[in-house]
């Protein structure tokens, strides 16, 4: 794929990507089906679900131009914020006409959605987390006036918004907290003290999490400054943390956590989660519920992502949930894809696949993890959400990261991390945009080459099978010839999507070659074998 090509992609494609003129949406919108909408299901306990793919709660009419189910088909995705000097997100501007720009700019490169990190007062434990007051943005940069403006200035330009929030701990200054350690220590069993968990001693048991399960007994230990019971000198009393602030010295300041078998804090939760889908936004991501204490399945569903569901066509994931139960149980669409930093079938971390076979030259593990955890999720009926860039001066390698990921189907995350889509990754992302076969919802199947420890080669089949792209990688640092053993696939011949140039299958009993650059890749149309011969000649 030259950068010629990519150079002309554009700024007039960003303006097909996520609203009327995401092709495939729009059809979905008059009635064709492209990917058809998520049918009325049912939970296993026989209760309904609310469709998920019709907005039913909306603020302004302009999240009624999404696609549905727009998180299924989604290329590109950027995380920002309104806070200032942290390091997660891309800072952003609360001022009309420069949060305009920057806007502008986002979906310049391909990018679809943006992700608003920790939108509540906070200060700067875990790029602003630690929650002071859940239901206003910083005062020092506004107010929810400004916040739901800027909402509806990023659905104005075709941008989905959601945001990422915590319902699991506390600051240590907040009002609740102060209010809380108060009754405490007075001996009142008030509301706010029944938010969180206390003890008389420091060597009482755990509450349970669904973290329990991947912990082992030194992940405790070695954090005990700030995980395990802490005592309260204002309550009097031990109360359990699992989370940290730091101190201006340097030390650690454990943060309180709630008390998910509370209902006094199950109210809350579901007001602050009200409170934020009220702003008119598109979905939530929800700090790592796993660690929250005494949590179940039932509470996720009945306190976060029903809720989250009535407002419709909306964007559920649990960061830390690493199993299909979080889609099948807890009733979320999306989970981080974790599976490229695990080992085959467990949830040891490793080094990210994608890096690995990059630095090795070794693709072969790519395969093994995919079908370990990707493929599980996706199975469930949810999608997965990537941020895994690295190589920022390598060139080369970086684009054949980001294109493994868009052949994979990956929701591509860029926070401050992975930086900005250059020219070549943003022409990737429209490219996935407009395909698909290369929806977060498609189907892999691997395709052999003549040396699969070498190259890699998938066939993406889209959805609702209306097309098939093949995505071929050269893992090596020089020119390759890639032999593609196509005996699975019937087809006439494979289209260039970059370039418009057919490569004919004269013999479906011979490989098929391909040349490729150091680091290159190509994504290639399966052309069907009754495609007339207009359909050959067609640019991309």
């Amino acid at each position: 794929m030259t950068k010629a090509h990519l150079l002309l992609c554009g700024l007039a494609f960003s303006l097909i990507l996520l609203t009327s003129s995401l092709h495939h949406g729009e059809s979905m919108r008059n009635g064709s089906s492209s990917l058809p909408a998520k049918q009325v299901m049912t939970n296993f306990d026989g209760t309904s679900r609310q469709p998920p793919c019709v907005v039913l709660r909306s603020t302004d009419n302009l999240r009624k131009q999404l696609p549905p189910c727009w998180y299924s088909r989604v290329a590109g995705w950027e995380i920002v914020t309104f806070k200032k000097h942290l390091k997660y997100g891309h800072e952003l501007s609360l001022d009309p006409q420069m949060l305009s720009r920057q806007l502008d700019a986002i979906k310049a490169t391909g990018i679809q959605v943006i992700e608003i990190f920790a939108p509540a007062e906070g200060h700067e434990a875990y790029d602003g987390l630690d929650t002071v007051n859940p239901f206003r943005i910083d005062p020092d940069l506004g107010n929810m006036q400004d916040f739901q403006n800027a909402i509806h200035l990023a659905h104005s330009k075709g941008l989905a918004t959601v945001v990422f929030i915590n319902l699991g701990y506390m600051a240590f200054d907040a009002p609740d907290w102060i209010e809380a350690q108060r009754e405490k220590a007075a001996g009142e069993d008030g509301p706010k003290a029944r938010w969180f968990l206390w003890s008389k001693t420091p060597d009482a048991p755990p509450p349970p999490t669904q973290e329990d399960i991947y912990l082992k007994p030194e992940d405790r230990t070695k954090d005990q400054a700030f995980w395990g019971w802490q005592f309260s000198s204002n309550a009097n009393s031990y109360y359990w943390a699992r989370w940290k602030a730091t101190a201006s010295n340097g030390a650690a300041i454990p943060l309180p956590q709630m008390n998910w078998a509370s209902p006094e804090w199950l109210d809350q939760a579901a007001k602050i989660v009200r409170f934020w889908m009220d702003t008119g936004i598109d979905g939530m991501l929800i700090d790592a519920p796993l660690c929250y204490p005494n949590q179940t399945w039932s509470e996720n569903r009945t306190y976060i992502t029903d809720i989250i569901r009535s407002y419709g066509n909306v964007f559920m994931d649990p960061e830390g949930g690493r199993d299909p139960a979080w889609i099948t149980e807890a009733g979320y669409d999306v989970l981080h894809d974790y599976g490229l930093s695990f080992a085959p079938n467990t949830t040891t971390w490793v080094r990210d696949a994608i890096q690995e076979a990059i630095v090795s030259g070794d693709p072969s593990d790519i395969e093994l993890r995919l079908k370990s955890y990707h493929d599980p999720i996706l199975n469930a009926g949810g999608v997965l959400y990537a941020h895994s860039m690295t190589f920022k001066d390598e060139s080369e390698k970086r684009h054949l990261q980001q294109a493994v990921l868009v052949g994979i189907g990956d929701i591509v995350v860029y926070g401050q991390k992975e930086g900005t889509p250059d020219a070549e990754q943003a022409a990737n992302l429209r490219l996935k945009a407009v395909h698909p076969a290369l929806f977060p919802n498609a189907m892999r199947r691997q395709i052999h080459t003549h040396d699969d420890r070498k190259y890699y080669a998938i066939l993406k089949s889209a959805y609702d099978h209306s097309e098939r792209i093949l995505a071929v990688y050269n893992f090596q640092p020089t020119p390759e010839s890639i032999q593609l053993d196509l005996s699975v696939v019937s087809t006439l011949g494979l289209k260039d999507l970059a370039t418009g140039e057919y490569i004919p299958r004269p013999d479906i009993f011979k490989s098929v070659s391909l040349q490729l650059p150091a680091y290159g890749y190509k994504f290639l149309q399966s052309v069907p074998r009754s495609a007339p011969a207009a359909e050959l000649r067609r640019s991309p």
